[in-house]
């Protein structure tokens, strides 16, 4: 059997715990998950240690240090194979996630702050797909270990998803494209090598968020939050330790730190990467960057014009409406203001860019503006050639041509995305909930950004939707951070696994 089978061939084989012999796949998996135990358990202890005297400590501290023991047992004795293939390396990611979901489960059930398993569930699925949807009501009274260990968990999922969409989805090839496109002459890669992409993104990702951490703590919020806040900032998980988000600090300096830290981290890693290595000239001939630009100005010049009235204009209407574009566009999902109570026009602009979501290659979810520039040149070139027969059209961006490979993988992403959101809002609707609640929730969901109209508004928390419908959001925001390819490659991956073990 090919490698792809994951099952057969002497070299697909590795040893494994001893005497026992298992397959490429296996192992990958076993060294995935693994390594999420060893960065869960470290999370607990640490969450346990930050809240020392809180009730529910010593139970996250004895959840993670099993998981971080198995975790560290389980490094030893699991060796990677010398190449990886993606579906591969895409089931290892599902499969990840899946025990950090786990783990994250239990440790909310033993500590006591979540009673009920779907609850802890959905908070858990909620914190590692860094969605700003929440079951615990009201969170000012939740205490500090467990405040710090949602934050922990969104900020492990910013960088995940770091890790799967800038490093290792492109050396398998999937992705390849993305980042050709940002490419330049003259400027060392990102990532030449897993080991080195993944060394410099943690870098990035962790820099930038201490620097935010700093800025909060200029800002004037305490020690605590200005920390945890930088890492739901970074992650683009929008969790907050206190009700009504950003708006209970009631300060113009946190929200202009909030701003730039969500645009920072809607912004793809490799024009971060680029910022870091002072290449300027690439950064500003990015289609895609002066794209994320133009939406946000334009953007907040249009909501700001469709709320000076009601809101009174001036300085804290334009900042309003920054923040809230901010943070659909990053899908960060702060708020400083209730937005469902603007005109349909804001509502409905804020929804599109909750659906498209910020640069590709970033922590931000959604469609991403670089499949949105693909899919109008596309749809542009087929307008042409319908009118030309005999035109030959290539779609470029950045001066770069994107091949037909890449096109049909848009197009065929496009359409799950599309198939995806119809399916959830069905599934919301069928299981109770109205029909605006239904759409934008499966919208933003899917996009990992949580806040949407209806029952689900910035003000609300995700108890406003009966609790089969937080099933359906559950599997939204579980299938929009791994990306819906990687997704049905994984499943797809292991029903063939299954299969052929099931004829033998």
């Amino acid at each position: 059997m090919s490698g792809d089978d994951g099952a057969g061939s002497t070299a697909d084989v590795v040893p494994l715990l001893g005497r026992r012999r298992t397959t490429v796949k296996a192992s990958v998996i076993a060294s995935a998950a693994a390594w999420s135990l060893v960065a869960v358990g470290s999370g607990l202890i640490l969450s346990a240690a930050v809240g020392a005297t809180d009730d529910g400590a010593a139970a996250l501290a004895l959840v993670g240090t099993l998981a971080l023991l198995v975790g560290a047992v389980t490094t030893r004795f699991v060796r990677l194979p010398a190449k990886a293939t993606g579906p591969d390396v895409f089931t290892a990611g599902v499969f990840a996630s899946l025990v950090m979901v786990a783990v994250s489960t239990i440790a909310y059930l033993v500590s006591g702050a979540i009673e009920r398993i779907d609850d802890a569930l959905f908070e858990s699925i909620a914190g590692f797909s860094t969605t700003s949807a929440t079951v615990l009501s009201p969170v000012g009274e939740v205490e500090r270990d467990v405040l710090f260990w949602r934050a922990t968990t969104q900020w492990i999922g910013g960088l995940a998803a770091l890790q799967l969409v800038a490093v290792v989805i492109p050396t398998f090839g999937r992705g390849r494209e993305q980042i050709l496109h940002e490419s330049v002459p003259g400027v060392r890669p990102l990532a030449p090598k897993v080991q080195t992409g993944v060394r410099r993104v943690t870098a990035i990702y962790a820099g930038v968020g201490a620097g935010l951490a700093v800025a909060y703590l200029a800002a004037g919020m305490g020690p605590f939050d200005c920390v945890t806040y930088a890492m739901t900032t970074i992650s683009t998980g929008g969790f907050a330790n206190h009700d009504g988000s950003i708006a209970f600090f009631d300060s113009a300096g946190v929200e202009v730190v909030a701003i730039i830290g969500m645009l920072l981290g809607g912004t793809s890693i490799v024009a971060l990467w680029w910022a870091v290595r002072g290449a300027v000239v690439p950064i500003w001939r990015s289609t895609e960057l002066r794209a994320y630009g133009l939406i946000v100005v334009a953007s907040t010049v249009l909501v700001s014009a469709w709320t000076w009235t009601d809101s009174g204009g001036g300085v804290t209407t334009v900042r309003d409406s920054l923040f809230t574009v901010a943070s659909a566009v990053s899908t960060t999902g702060y708020s400083v203001t209730d937005w469902t109570t603007w005109i349909w026009g804001a509502q409905f602009l804020l929804l599109i860019l909750i659906g498209t979501g910020p640069m590709s290659s970033s922590a931000g979810g959604g469609f991403s503006i670089l499949r949105a520039i693909e899919a109008v040149r596309y749809t542009y070139r087929e307008l042409v050639v319908q009118l030309h027969p005999r035109a030959v059209s290539v779609v470029k961006i950045g001066g770069v041509a994107v091949s037909e490979a890449a096109l049909a993988g848009m197009q065929a992403q496009q359409l799950l995305y599309l198939l995806t959101v119809l399916a959830g809002a069905f599934g919301l609707a069928a299981l109770g909930a109205d029909l605006v609640t239904a759409l934008s929730g499966s919208v933003s969901a899917l996009a990992t950004m949580g806040p949407a109209l209806g029952d689900l508004g910035p003000g609300s928390d995700a108890l406003g939707v009966p609790a089969p419908a937080r099933a359906v959001l559950m599997v939204l925001m579980a299938v929009g951070r791994l990306s819906i390819a990687p997704v049905v490659v994984a499943f797809g991956a292991v029903g063939r696994m299954v299969s052929r073990r099931l004829r033998r």
